[in-house]
């Protein structure tokens, strides 16, 4: 990561040094020749390590030659993935477009990689604001994420537990569900509430499903409770009645979920009284 600790040069010190890197590899009797160098096996950093000091380790490992290399600043392409920065950090970014950044010094010996790099204070110094200013922002997006999805779970959790929506008919309880949610949206910018009535409607409907699919794997119990039941026993010989009494005592043993039209029909057809 890139902080105030790293060695960096003024721009002053910058422009000396590559003004004077030609002539001190020239002095030493080195070509200057443009290449392309892999990373550094061996790496010195201004202003830690000198120029003259590093081009002595080249005269001393027999360098055939040395590139000199230079990079400048593009303030668009330093900014590109963020969108949001404060506009002090993009001034501060657009007032050094196209300065001069760094400067490399690069040479081969033996199979070995040298590098010999200096960079501005200022790319350092705006580099680092940047990091921690993008550390800080995700950390808050995290949080508020978290907080986001918490409400969301809250929200769903209570829409489940109303029993409003659990005694809506199944087929037509979405806007239910929907509806309940929005009545407790605290702003248009409740992104919780926004994730919960995305999921609300399904993690009702599985809710839903579950018990129902608990319901029938103990149907035996179920049908024989119902037929003791003294309300169904008085409207068993009435089929309209005797839904009804069906509907209310299944909601009754599922924690007041309501059937569908259809679970209602086949299930009295099994529960019946025969004639």
């Amino acid at each position: 990561m890139t902080d105030e600790t790293d060695p960096a040069v003024t721009s002053e010190e910058l422009q000396e040094l590559f003004g004077r890197a030609p002539l001190e590899a020239s002095a030493r009797g080195f070509r200057v020749l443009p290449a392309t160098l892999r990373e550094p096996d061996v790496f010195f950093m201004a202003p830690e390590v000198s120029l003259d000091d590093a081009l002595d380790v080249a005269v001393a490992v027999a360098a055939a030659f040395v590139s000199i290399g230079e990079e400048f600043f593009d303030a668009a392409e330093f900014l590109e993935d963020f969108d949001e920065v404060p506009p002090r950090m993009r001034n501060a970014a657009g007032s050094h477009d196209g300065d001069r950044t760094g400067i490399d010094v690069r040479w081969i010996a033996g199979g070995t990689s040298y590098a010999y790099w200096a960079k501005a204070a200022w790319w350092r110094d705006l580099t680092a604001e940047l990091e921690e200013w993008r550390e800080d922002t995700d950390g808050e997006r995290a949080r508020a994420g978290d907080a986001s999805m918490a409400r969301a779970q809250q929200l769903i959790r209570e829409a489940i537990d109303d029993a409003g929506i659990r005694g809506a008919k199944p087929m037509s309880r979405k806007p239910v569900v929907e509806a309940f949610i929005r009545n407790r949206m605290e702003s248009a910018d409740d992104i919780g509430a926004s994730y919960a009535l995305q999921w609300a409607p399904g993690r009702v409907a599985e809710e839903w499903r579950s018990v129902y699919a608990l319901l029938e794997q103990t149907s035996g119990p179920f049908i024989a409770d119902l037929r003791d039941d003294p309300e169904w026993q008085r409207a068993k010989w009435n089929a309209s009645a005797r839904r009804d009494v069906l509907r209310r005592f299944a909601m009754s043993r599922t924690g007041g979920w309501a059937p569908t039209d259809t679970w209602v029909k086949e299930m009295d057809a099994k529960t019946a009284p025969s004639k």
